[in-house]
Order: structure tokens, then C-alpha cells, then sequence
């Protein structure tokens, strides 16, 4: 930024500060400390580094943050705003601190490094977070890919997420997502609806309560080289990138072994085709293993989930 507030209030360009230096500068926007830096022969100011710039929130943030808090403050459980934690590194949308619970009302995109990150600080400061999701996540047609990340993972709910959207009076809890095994599409094994106008109390035994989802019949080996032929079709980039891999090896499409193709949903927090890689695997290529994409906000989760290719893969060599 080219411009920042000094010690007595005033704002001033790099140049000037570097000049007649005034520290310390905070950041005209949040409030925050800033730093004074020169970049070839420009001087400009930066926030300090771990720190995240506190920008001003959209209507549609501010109404939905709103809103939990009221549901959280009718609970009984007098809920805070905008808590700082980590000595100003972090701040919380909405916490319940006798909970240790800190709630985070996400509108605008977040890059994966940075949600890490989020999530490391809450765990370093004791704190439980808790993901929702606003408009912007809502599925039109298909889920964005950003939103995997923010997938959490029980027994009973699978992969799930919470949204939350105007006008603002009942929470959505998808659950049981997977993602169909021959396209990057996301299957919702269901998705069931919690009214504010209940408590807190009632929350927590209605998201614990068993959440039936819809069944998913098997894809069969035939219909998977019928998607395959209809990739063709259509001159997809992912067939003629298997056509050259095929090529290259001295193999053709129908070559391809049964045990490659997936036939049942899998996790929607990889990155990658297991397709792909079971093909690569079966040329005897060393391929990259398809990478967890999604921290899961649990330790427990972690272990069971990011070994699952390897085990996949094996359950596949072996039918």
C-alpha cells in the first residue's frame, strides 16, 4: 500500500516516511501495524508478516454474522464478535467462549494455504473452529472446486458442510458428499435444514442424530467406456491426455485393465483422478499419489483419510 497513518494520526506515502519517519504506521483500512519497505526504488508499506489484514466485510458477511450471533446470544451462551486471539494475529467472526468454539462465516474465497493456516492458529490458541460457508459456496449447477477444503468428515454425517444464506433462518447441512467416480462431480448424499428459532441444545443432538442419505448404485465397467467414448466424442482434453499416456506405453483404450476404472463415489477432498493414476500404475509409471485437499478440522480425520489412495488402490489390484 502506498500510503499508511503515523504516530500523530496523519497519513503518509512511503517516500515521505522514509524522509521524515513518523512510526509506527497502522493500515488506513483495519487498524492494523504496517511496515515500511522499499522495493527496487519504490518504498511502500505491508502488514506485519502472520498478520491478516482485518478488510472491511460485505452486506451479505455482516447480516449473516449477525444473525448466528443472535441465535447463539438466544441460546444462552453469550457469544462475542470479532475476538482477537494469537496477540492480534487472528480474529474470530463469532465465539462462544465457555465452549471454546470459534465460528467462522466464509463469503469470499480463501486460498487453501491460508485456511491451514486459520485452522493452525486455532489449535495453537485451544480453540475449536467451526467452518460456514455463505452465498458464494452455494452449488448452482456443480460445486465450486475451492469448496472441498472445507469439508469436515464424521461417521455418521461423512463428508459434510455447513451454508448459510439469505435470508438467514435456517442453517443447511450437506452431508454424505462423495464425488462420482468417472467425472469431477459431486453427489450430496443429502441435504437437511435446522431452523435458528431452536436452541443451541437442540442444535448439537439434531447434527449428532443419524442423517440418512441417498443411495448410490455402482458404475459398471461398460458404462465407464461408454463415458469414455463420449469423452472422445467431444474432443475432451482429459481423453486425449489418457490417448497420449496410452500411446506413448504402446496400449489403446480398450486396453485398459477392469480393475483401473472406480465404481464406487469416492472422497471429494482429493486433487487428482484415480483413474489416472491406476492407469499409470498399470504402465508402470511411478505417478504422484492424489493429495488431501482439505485440512478436516480433526486430527482423527487426518489419519483415516490420507492414506486412502494407497488403500484404494490396493482394494482395486485385487478384485
Amino acid at each position: 500500500m502506498k500510503v499508511a497513518l503515523n504516530q500523530r494520526g496523519q497519513l503518509q506515502v512511503g517516500a515521505e516516511a522514509n524522509q521524515y519517519p513518523c512510526p509506527p504506521y497502522t493500515c488506513c483500512d483495519c487498524g492494523q501495524a504496517v511496515v515500511l519497505r522499499r522495493r527496487r526504488e519504490k518504498w511502500y508499506f505491508s502488514h506485519v508478516q502472520g498478520r491478516r489484514p482485518h478488510m472491511p466485510e460485505s452486506e451479505a458477511h455482516q447480516a449473516g454474522k449477525a444473525a448466528l450471533t443472535q441465535w447463539l446470544a438466544a441460546s444462552g451462551l453469550a457469544p462475542e464478535n470479532e475476538r482477537v486471539i494469537l496477540t492480534g494475529a487472528q480474529r474470530i467472526d463469532v465465539c462462544v467462549p465457555s465452549l471454546i468454539l470459534a465460528g467462522e462465516y466464509q463469503c469470499s474465497p480463501l486460498a487453501l494455504t491460508a485456511l491451514r493456516q486459520r485452522h493452525q492458529g486455532y489449535q495453537m490458541a485451544n480453540w475449536r473452529d467451526w467452518w460456514i460457508l455463505g452465498e458464494n459456496y452455494v452449488p448452482q449447477q456443480r460445486w465450486q472446486a475451492q469448496t472441498a477444503q472445507f469439508c469436515q468428515y464424521s461417521p455418521a454425517l461423512g463428508f459434510y458442510l455447513y451454508l448459510f444464506r439469505a435470508p438467514y433462518r435456517q442453517l443447511e447441512l450437506w452431508h454424505h458428499l462423495t464425488r462420482a467416480p468417472h467425472k469431477s462431480q459431486w453427489i450430496a448424499g443429502g441435504c437437511d435444514r435446522f431452523a435458528l428459532t431452536e436452541d443451541w441444545a437442540h442444535f448439537q443432538r439434531w447434527h449428532n442424530a443419524p442423517h440418512p442419505s441417498r443411495p448410490y448404485l455402482p458404475l459398471t465397467v461398460a458404462a465407464w467406456r461408454e463415458h469414455l467414448v463420449w469423452q472422445g466424442r467431444r474432443r475432451d482434453p482429459r481423453y486425449q491426455q489418457l490417448l497420449q499416456l496410452l500411446y506413448t506405453h504402446g496400449r489403446q483404450v480398450n486396453d485398459v485393465p477392469a480393475w483401473c476404472f472406480p465404481l464406487t463415489p469416492l472422497p471429494p477432498v482429493f486433487s487428482g483422478s484415480f483413474f489416472i493414476w491406476a492407469v499409470q500404475h498399470w504402465l508402470g509409471i511411478t505417478p504422484v499419489v492424489p493429495r488431501l485437499n482439505a485440512p478436516l478440522l480433526s486430527i482423527a480425520a487426518q489419519k483415516k483419510w490420507i492414506d486412502f489412495p494407497i488403500h484404494w488402490l490396493h482394494q482395486q489390484q485385487g478384485l
